[in-house]
């Protein structure tokens, strides 16, 4: 499973995106939320990651910053950050999960991001510690590229690989310059840090076709040119999913467009879609395609004269 590919075509890390074409600016002067006990190191992350709607406090007036993040927990802020919806996953055979963490420890096992600490238990209620926390991220944003030897003299183990890569990917220094703290409880702010550091780091990546024009061809046909070629390892239909279609008749009325076919043109600048479940003739209107950032429209008369 390409997990970068995968990762980009949620809706929940579209928005985290679209937030940071500027990540300086995620968090803005004014906080998203009415948490008290958020301080300066933590403010930009949780600012962020509540805003993208991919946390949630403790309470209306207490993200909990200092108190341990559980594993549960862990695995709902990431299944946030990688799904946009979660139906029906793999039951990964875990007998302790309750209802608000289940799916998204299902979903998250059925790809490989987190397992067990048994066959049979996930401990959902224990505290994550700073070693998982890495294997859970490492995997995640598939950051096994950038392992590089540390300095740290704690690391070691299962979890010595995925410690590796966020040190490789400058995401953690460690607690000192000399231990990184494998075993000890990571708190529910270094994890926000953690976290958005690691979006951040790896927005380079991330890719999203951007649209230049629409014109409808036919009753059944539309081209959508795009800025720049497709990337080589995303298909016709791929680079579709990241896009939006819709027909606005002349009336008014909104008719969302389910496209049937896709076909990319050899230079891959163009993308033919069909619509033969929105036939045109005998219509009016105008075809817009929506990317993350702007709408075209193309207008069309296929009345019979």
């Amino acid at each position: 499973m390409n997990i970068k590919k995968f990762l980009y075509t949620t809706t929940a890390v579209v928005l985290a995106v679209v937030a940071l074409a500027s990540p300086a600016s995620a968090a803005s002067t004014t906080s998203s939320h009415s948490f008290t006990d958020v301080g300066d190191r933590y403010a930009k992350a949780v600012d962020f990651l509540y805003a993208v709607e991919l946390i949630n406090g403790k309470s209306p007036t207490k993200f909990g910053t200092n108190d341990p993040l559980t594993r549960g927990d862990a695995a709902v802020i990431l299944a946030n950050t990688l799904f946009s919806t979660i139906e029906n996953p793999k039951d990964a055979g875990f007998k302790d999960l309750n209802t608000r963490v289940r799916a998204s420890v299902n979903a998250l096992a059925e790809v490989g991001i987190v397992s067990g600490v048994t066959p049979t238990e996930f401990q959902p209620g224990a505290p994550l510690s700073r070693g998982a926390m890495a294997k859970f991220l490492s995997l995640a944003f598939e950051l096994e590229e950038y392992q590089q030897q540390t300095p740290f003299s704690d690391v070691g183990g299962v979890f010595k690989p995925y410690i590796e890569s966020l040190y490789g990917a400058q995401i953690t220094a460690g607690k000192t310059p000399s231990t990184y703290g494998t075993h000890t409880q990571i708190t529910r702010g270094e994890f926000a840090n953690l976290l958005y550091k690691t979006i951040e780091t790896t927005t380079d990546w991330l890719y999203y076709p951007e649209v230049a024009d629409v014109k409808v061809t036919t009753v059944t046909s539309t081209t959508v040119t795009l800025t720049e070629p497709a990337l080589a390892d995303y298909t016709a239909t791929e680079i579709a999913d990241f896009l939006e279609f819709m027909v606005i008749l002349e009336d008014g009325t909104e008719v969302p467009v389910e496209p049937t076919s896709f076909k990319l043109s050899a230079d891959r600048l163009v993308l033919t879609i069909g619509h033969t479940k929105q036939n045109l003739t005998g219509k009016a209107g105008h075809f817009v395609v929506s990317d993350f950032d702007i709408s075209f429209e193309s207008p069309f008369n296929f009345k019979l004269k």
